[in-house]
């Protein structure tokens, strides 16, 4: 039986296991669910589990590809935008053994989901063939930029995945924030629990029944007082955690409309979440340097911060004190 690999994305972090099987899978019930779930032909980590598993980012859930579910509603298949695949292909910073690393630009979505057809996920086939289908081990937010790790073989990708869920591999973001954070470093430990209605969602402090949320940041350089360049490192990883973290501070990251309203928007040179995923430390000590776009790179350099000094910084040992 052909099975088939899907992460959990930060999104679904939390998630019931029947629910996210019921996404990926429209129109199976929960008696099918139950089933294939004792007789292991579902697996999380390749291990047996209940529909109730509450599923954390990263996790892998194994399931076959192609399930008996009556009549699913029809979808429409896209095939990938060349422009896409060219541009995934242009992004490549690293390789290593299993997986491809790429400095997915700002704008592009990790996943599929509603509304959106070109993803990098839809791309990955045409864009490294090989012997097997590579596979996302994680994702990025639509508007943030930086590496991502995409798997080639089916064991690379349960290996990265684990790193990922159990914080395993070491990820520092650079960020241009509104203001000046106090302290300039530090730890910030704030529970996180999704809000808001359908389209209006996003990630808040709820200390009695928020998921554990921790983020090690230490500011880099202040511009004045107006504007701040910020490292940041997440412990653990909720949905939004580097946004609604920093807007908990006082300080939400330039370009996030979300967290930081019109604020976030302090000139008009700012015209994208200023947010990258700049450098990673893959638990069996490969490092990788995702380079600032030039979008970015810009607005970094109308507040006089030099970009390509940002980057280098990001790799500097001890950058967060005793933290991560």
């Amino acid at each position: 039986m052909e099975r088939r690999d899907y992460p959990v994305s930060p999104d679904e972090d939390g998630t019931r296991l029947d629910r996210f099987i019921r996404r990926h899978h429209d129109g199976i019930n929960q008696g099918k669910i139950e089933k294939l779930l004792r007789s292991g032909s579902i697996r999380v980590d390749g291990s047996k589990a209940k529909s109730s598993t509450r599923l954390n980012q990263g996790q892998l859930v194994t399931m076959p590809a192609a399930l008996a579910v009556g009549t699913p509603r029809p979808r429409t298949e896209h095939r990938p935008d060349p422009a896409v695949v060219s541009a995934l292909r242009d992004a490549v910073i690293a390789r290593g053994k299993g997986w491809i690393a790429i400095n997915k630009p700002s704008g592009l979505a990790s996943q599929g989901g509603a509304g959106t057809v070109q993803h990098v996920d839809g791309a990955l086939a045409e864009a490294f063939p090989g012997e097997e289908p590579p596979r996302l081990v994680h994702r990025l937010d639509r508007d943030t930029s930086g590496i991502m790790v995409v798997a080639t073989s089916l064991a690379a990708s349960r290996e990265l995945a684990r790193g990922f869920q159990g914080h395993g591999h070491q990820k520092t973001y650079l960020a241009l924030v509104l203001g000046v954070p106090r302290p300039q470093q530090g730890t910030i430990d704030a529970p996180l629990i999704k809000a808001g209605g359908k389209g209006q969602e996003k990630m808040v402090v709820d200390y009695d029944i928020g998921q554990t949320a921790r983020t090690d940041f230490t500011v880099l350089e202040a511009m004045g007082r107006s504007v701040s360049l910020v490292a940041l490192s997440p412990l653990t990883g909720r949905t939004h955690q580097l946004r609604a973290h920093m807007a908990t501070l006082g300080c939400p990251i330039l370009g996030d409309g979300k967290y930081g309203g019109s604020e976030a928007f302090p000139h008009d040179c700012v015209t994208r979440l200023c947010l990258h995923a700049a450098h990673l430390v893959l638990e069996g000590g490969e490092a990788i340097t995702a380079p600032c776009p030039p979008d970015l790179a810009k607005i970094m350099g109308f507040f006089g911060v030099d970009a390509a000094g940002a980057i280098r910084r990001t790799s500097q040992p001890r950058l967060f004190g005793g933290g991560a």
